[in-house]
């Protein structure tokens, strides 16, 4: 019944790599000339309606129940699951509307930011240990050579937040959304300043605390706050510098106005303001459904255009005066994250068994970002 669909489907599709579907009954779909890159087998009428019905939301379930494997490259059907997403399959209205009428209760109120990021970032700490790098940081790392550690990389970064932000000792930076706390604890032992950061998921907040304290380092130098962004104003009247590493895709684009007049009205003049975030190329109607449901709950990626705009409105509160593109950077730091995933592979089963598909597929799906070949990167 849906081979006829599918098959529609991959002829329509613009992919430039070949490969074939199987189908419950046997059947194959196929897309390209030539070697397949990768097989997916759906093996059941269920995943295949799912598929139809309900584009990268019915791939994404299906997978995670089961009911669709991969035989080659992940990366390569991530990509592809992106561009059917984008250009070909859609979903059914009904789905589309039953998946916005989720979205509205995943809202990035201040109930809603709260159980939104506990959903992703109170997992586990262990789990996060056992692919990222030392410091966890959980945002892009920055490469001078793509052989360069990860560790090395995340540490090149969080260099050039500091550089970018012109740090000076004595200096008050607010931190918008501090992860595991290691931007913080790096800029107050590298560049002597003092740091107010903020969280609302309580167990990064414990975990930074514990590692201040087991680095001797005061509440006097960094202090971990566990409140929403949005109270920052009643915990701090101003500051030299403000940062914000890869909080923007969870405020909304509802409140991009919002946030910008947060940021002018707590930043002395003159003063910094760094934003660090995932971009798209262009304002898409919604997010990804399936890793907004399951994996970002309220998440949205802007696009430049999209954070620039309240700035433009409001053109005397804060001025543009730099920007970098870190797209080739990210494609290594996923790769990375990737293979450590995949090394860990047997410890992330036996820690969280439930959560395994559902973090192997975010991670490929994450990695629909790597292109195919990309300029030598080049020393910042």
């Amino acid at each position: 019944m849906y081979r006829d669909r599918l098959q529609a489907v991959l002829d329509a599709l613009q992919f430039e790599q070949p490969f074939q579907v199987i189908l419950p009954d046997g059947g194959v779909a196929t897309h390209g000339q030539g070697t397949p890159a990768f097989t997916i087998h759906i093996k059941t009428s269920r995943a295949a309606r799912d598929i139809v019905m309900k584009a990268s939301m019915g791939f994404g379930e299906a997978y995670t129940r089961g009911e669709v494997d991969v035989e080659g490259d992940l990366q390569a059907v991530a990509l592809m699951s992106y561009e059917l997403q984008e250009g070909v399959l859609k979903g059914s209205l009904w789905e589309r509307a039953r998946y916005l009428l989720g979205l509205l209760a995943r809202r990035n109120t201040l109930a809603g930011s709260k159980k939104n990021i506990a959903a992703h970032y109170d997992l586990a700490n262990s789990f996060y240990q056992l692919w990222l790098d030392a410091e966890m940081q959980y945002t892009c790392a920055y490469f001078e050579r793509p052989t360069d550690t990860l560790e090395d990389a995340q540490t090149r970064k969080m260099d050039l937040v500091c550089r970018k932000l012109r740090l000076q000792p004595g200096e008050l930076v607010v931190e918008a959304g501090c992860g595991w706390g290691g931007l913080a604890l790096h800029m107050a032992r590298n560049y002597g300043v003092r740091v107010k950061s903020f969280n609302i998921s309580g167990e990064q907040i414990a975990f930074a605390r514990e590692r201040a304290q087991q680095l001797g380092i005061g509440t006097d130098s960094v202090e971990y706050v566990h409140d929403d962004y949005r109270n920052i104003p009643n915990h701090v009247k101003s500051c030299d510098k403000f940062a914000s590493i890869c909080m923007l895709e969870h405020v909304g684009r509802e409140s991009y106005a919002s946030f910008h007049q947060l940021v002018a009205k707590v930043l002395r003049k003159p003063g910094l303001a760094m934003l660090q975030f995932i971009s798209r190329t262009n304002p898409s109607p919604i997010s990804n459904p399936w890793l907004e449901k399951y994996v970002f709950p309220g998440y949205y990626n802007p696009s430049l255009g999209e954070v620039l705009k309240p700035i433009e409105r409001e053109h005397r509160q804060l001025h543009l005066i730099d920007v970098e593109n870190m797209r080739y950077h990210y494609a290594l730091t996923l790769k990375h994250w990737l293979e450590r995933l995949e090394r860990n592979a047997d410890r992330v089963r036996a820690q969280c068994a439930p959560l395994t598909r559902h973090h192997h597929v975010a991670a490929t799906e994450a990695a629909r970002t790597r292109p195919a070949r990309g300029p030598a990167l080049e020393p910042a």
